[in-house]
């Protein structure tokens, strides 16, 4: 996804327009993980939890545009906090004055320190890795799939504790039934000589 949002690393713009362009960039990574409807009710820290908590139901948690997306989007995050403050919190004590916000707005300037671009890919590419791994599991296997058992098997197959387990429990079943024969045997071999 390449985006005009948000301008270049290093663009100067003032306070005023620099808030704009972040707010639509924000805007636009919201919209292109949730879609347009569920703007209103989700922000950055939610895209980075559930994106977070799938990555890691799914496994894939350590994999580079996961950790770059996340990275990424806490150094936004950072920055568009301080673009909200301004200098030592200069912007955040006008607040309550329209007219001096408005002026600190158009005469300031702020050095923008985020490549969008490279956000933007790094979050198609997390989301793109998530619905590779997601088409390979079925969430509901163990109720309603036909070929449950065979996929178990395959999954359990692959584990070599479980193989050994099996095995070493066969040759127990074994030495455990030659010794209850050699046991009856012996049994019977002393009981036919008292009653005889």
């Amino acid at each position: 996804m390449q985006t005009k949002e948000i301008p270049s690393i290093g663009t100067t713009l003032t306070y005023g327009e620099a808030i704009k362009a972040y707010d639509r960039f924000e805007r636009t990574l919201l919209e292109k993980a949730y879609g347009a409807e569920l703007l209103p009710a989700v922000g950055l820290y939610d895209l980075l939890w559930q994106l977070e908590s799938l990555a890691q139901k799914f496994g894939i948690e350590g994999k580079g545009a996961f950790s770059r997306f996340k990275r990424g989007i806490r150094l936004f995050s950072s920055e568009r906090t301080a673009l909200a403050n301004g200098v030592n919190g200069e912007r955040f004590y006008l607040l309550q004055d329209e007219s001096a916000l408005r002026q600190h707005d158009e005469t300031h300037l702020f050095k923008v320190g985020i490549d969008g671009n490279k956000l933007a890919g790094d979050l198609d590419e997390a989301l793109e890795l998530l619905s590779k791994e997601s088409a390979k599991v079925d969430v509901y296997a163990g109720t309603y799939s036909p070929d449950r058992l065979e996929r178990d098997s395959d999954r359990l197959g692959k584990d070599p504790f479980m193989k050994w387990a099996g095995i070493g429990f066969c040759v127990m079943m074994v030495c455990f039934g030659i010794s209850m024969l050699v046991h009856s045997v012996f049994q019977i071999g002393f009981c036919s000589k008292w009653f005889l």
